[in-house]
């Protein structure tokens, strides 16, 4: 079947797509993008809306998929779920074709879902220039955007609430500032992106702030605290986190085991071990991926020591 025979099925079902469909339209060459484009606009929007969706869950379930293509060009469809959608669908893309189109849904938006989660999609790209990955104009274009939208008292505090979790890598003395002001605030999801963006700042000097926290009654603190410890990656945590390993959380629990495998050290990979005797399996199974990745980097290029022989 040509890709309009496999479009036009889309079209006429009532069912949910069907994943052999859908497969059809990952890694669409320039003619395919084209057919796409001209069948994309007749397309009822609750159907566009289902599609996304599915590309999307899709996408995350299997890297081998690359539906880039359509979610970029989704990124002007005239109703505003769709586009949300795919811009959540880029949110690990490094594309830097898409970087200007983010960037102008997030300053010029209508619908403050899309300007969200285009602030999200750009934590990519300041990643990308802290690692020096991108040049540096790029970067300052977004760390200033991001910062205006987080300084805008007019805009909707989940959109500032996520430019700040992007911005945070940079780590200048204003962000900083940001940070503290998000972590003192009243409301509580500003609260849990201050201790997110702790985390990205890389900075132990929010060690003692995250080791408090480490003591709240709400699981979602704990759960941003313990994330937050494995991108800080300093030792000093680990005494502090090996706790939560019994949190009556799951979540909690399972973030967790991933810090004590991203921090490392004799501490944690003890604890982890620990964790091998587990009654719950996903524990142990966590567990032993966090050990994996603690073996891993001891032994980056996978040598073996071994004694010589006699």
């Amino acid at each position: 079947m040509t890709l309009e025979s496999y479009l036009q099925e889309l079209l006429q079902q009532s069912s949910p797509p069907k994943h052999a469909q859908l497969i059809n339209l990952s890694s669409l060459s320039s003619d395919e993008v084209a057919v796409f484009s001209r069948w994309w606009p007749d397309v009822p929007t609750e159907r566009r809306r289902l599609v996304m969706e599915w590309l999307v869950t899709m996408a995350e379930e299997n890297v081998d998929l690359d539906f880039n293509t359509i979610f970029k060009h989704c990124l002007q469809d005239p109703d505003p779920r769709v586009r949300e959608k795919a811009v959540s669908g880029l949110w690990e893309c490094d594309d830097r074709g898409v970087l200007k189109p983010l960037m102008k849904l997030l300053e010029s938006d209508p619908d403050q879902a899309v300007r969200a989660s285009a602030a999200m999609a750009l934590g990519t790209f300041t990643l990308m220039s802290d690692n020096d990955k991108l040049l540096p104009r790029d970067g300052e274009r977004i760390r200033d955007l991001l910062l205006s939208v987080v300084d805008n008292p007019q805009e909707s505090m989940e959109v500032r609430r996520r430019s700040l979790e992007s911005a945070a890598c940079y780590n200048t003395p204003r962000i900083k500032e940001l940070i503290r002001w998000a972590y003192n605030s009243r409301d509580p999801k500003l609260h849990l992106s201050s201790l997110y963006a702790m985390g990205k700042t890389c900075d132990p000097a929010w060690l003692s702030i995250l080791i408090s926290e480490t003591q709240s009654s709400d699981p979602d603190v704990r759960y941003e605290s313990a994330c937050a410890f494995a991108e800080i990656g300093e030792e000093e945590a680990v005494p502090f986190l090996i706790p939560l390993l019994q949190d009556e959380d799951p979540q909690v629990q399972m973030a967790t085991i991933g810090a004590l495998g991203a921090v490392g050290g004799s501490l944690a990979e003890r604890a982890l071990k620990r964790c091998l005797k587990h009654q719950d399996e996903a524990i142990q199974e966590a567990a032993q991926d966090a050990l994996n990745q603690l073996e891993a980097e001891a032994d980056p290029l996978g040598f073996k020591f071994q004694r010589r022989p006699g």
